[in-house]
């Protein structure tokens, strides 16, 4: 095989990577039409790919479905069967354009903010991620060992430790009242719960004061002043990652949004095109217009169900959820535990306590209106974090629970 030609800087020539299939041009391969078992498989791919379909449309419908199913059942019913002044119909001919820009067009908007939402937290958790591990290897690759102050990497790990696991107990739980309106009876729940975001959002700021702590540590040794304003900088970036997925998890769209989009979508819709759906019976049949009114009514409260499953992107009870225990697992394996960190058992039993209590929307344990000790093993770090903090104010008792 002849080398290649040789420039007259000395350099080995390359051709010049040009794609036109990038460009649109298509690629007429021929195994793609003649490759009989490879073809075969993918037909069996799609067939099974369109069973999964049937099978998370069907995932998709909640208790809202059966209640809409019913009111389009009387709407269809009444308008097709029901007439006036001597035989006169209530059936109309609506346009298909009007069936869509009040019906779908709301209900694909509606689920593309919730989508946005949820793109957004995928970004801040990456970004955090990335910032927590970049941390981790700037105290330790940044400061020689022999120059570096004494139980300086032991302080780093426990802060990021005590962040990912705040973040852990405070992101999972669900809340229910991203998925319901909070009704008589949850209000000494919701007090539960923000006690428990002001306990886990402490333990995270703790952790931030003593990342800034240790940073400042190095003003000490002889290390350049601008790679002690980057380590500032990256822990800023940090707790502002970790505020606005808070946001997040805690403002959700609108409930006067979502209760406006429930009636509109599950009462107001079969109601007002009830008239439509006799004008198809008229021209087809009952059982057309019906099972037509049906299928389509399931396609848009099935938007508005994954919508309302996506409120909360953290507590992975959705089809495409968040799981926040993953990312954090790996920050974890990288930066490692500190010698006597918290066993693993408690924090599990921890999380196990506060998913009961959210679930049913009623505080589960200890009574509403009194703050849970911490875990055993959840130490308190930093003598520098923790200086000016005090402690949490115990809240006032709930007895007017309306």
């Amino acid at each position: 095989m002849a080398p290649p030609p040789v420039q007259p800087n000395g350099q080995a020539s390359r051709n010049i990577p040009f794609s036109t299939h990038a460009r649109g041009v298509p690629l007429f391969d021929r195994g793609r039409f003649f490759d009989l078992p490879r073809n075969a498989a993918l037909a069996l791919l799609d067939l099974r790919d369109i069973s999964s379909a049937l099978f998370w449309f069907l995932s998709c419908q909640t208790w809202l479905t059966l209640w809409s199913f019913l009111i389009t059942l009387i709407s269809v019913v009444f308008f097709t069967y029901y007439t006036y002044g001597g035989g006169k119909s209530l059936a109309a001919d609506l346009d298909w354009v009007l069936l869509c820009s009040v019906a779908v067009l709301p209900a694909v908007g509606f689920l593309l903010i919730a989508y946005l939402r949820r793109e957004r937290c995928l970004g801040e958790l990456a970004r955090a991620k990335v910032l927590m591990m970049s941390l981790f290897t700037a105290h330790r690759d940044w400061v020689p060992d022999a120059q570096r102050p004494e139980g300086h990497m032991e302080a780093v790990q426990e802060a990021l430790a005590t962040t990912t696991d705040a973040m852990r107990a405070y992101f999972t739980p669900m809340r229910f009242y991203s998925r319901y309106y909070p009704y008589m009876g949850s209000k000494a729940a919701m007090v539960h719960i923000a006690l428990e975001r002001t306990r886990q959002m402490r333990r995270i700021h703790e952790g931030m004061e003593t990342l800034q702590a240790a940073a400042t540590a190095l003003h000490s040794i002889p290390l350049s002043p601008a790679l002690v304003a980057q380590l500032h900088d990256r822990t800023l970036q940090l707790q502002l990652s970790i505020e606005q997925m808070a946001n997040v998890k805690e403002f959700r769209t609108p409930q006067g949004v979502r209760s406006l989009t429930r009636f509109y979508l599950v009462l107001f819709l079969p109601i007002f095109f009830g008239p439509y759906w006799a004008w198809v019976s008229q021209q087809t049949n009952f059982g057309f217009s019906f099972f037509f009114s049906i299928l389509l009514q399931w396609a848009v409260v099935g938007l508005v169900n994954t919508t309302i499953a996506l409120e909360d992107p953290f507590d992975n009870n959705g089809m495409d959820g968040i799981f926040m225990d993953e990312a954090l697992h790996e920050v974890d394996q990288l930066v490692g535990m500190p010698p006597g960190w918290g066993d693993e058992a408690e924090h599990a039993q921890h999380a196990a306590q506060q998913q009961q209590l959210v679930t049913a929307g009623h505080p589960a344990g200890p009574a509403a209106g009194q703050l849970q000790a911490p875990a055993a093993g959840v130490a308190v770090i930093g003598r520098a974090a923790t200086a000016g903090l005090g402690k949490l104010p115990a809240p006032p008792p709930v007895t007017d629970v309306v």
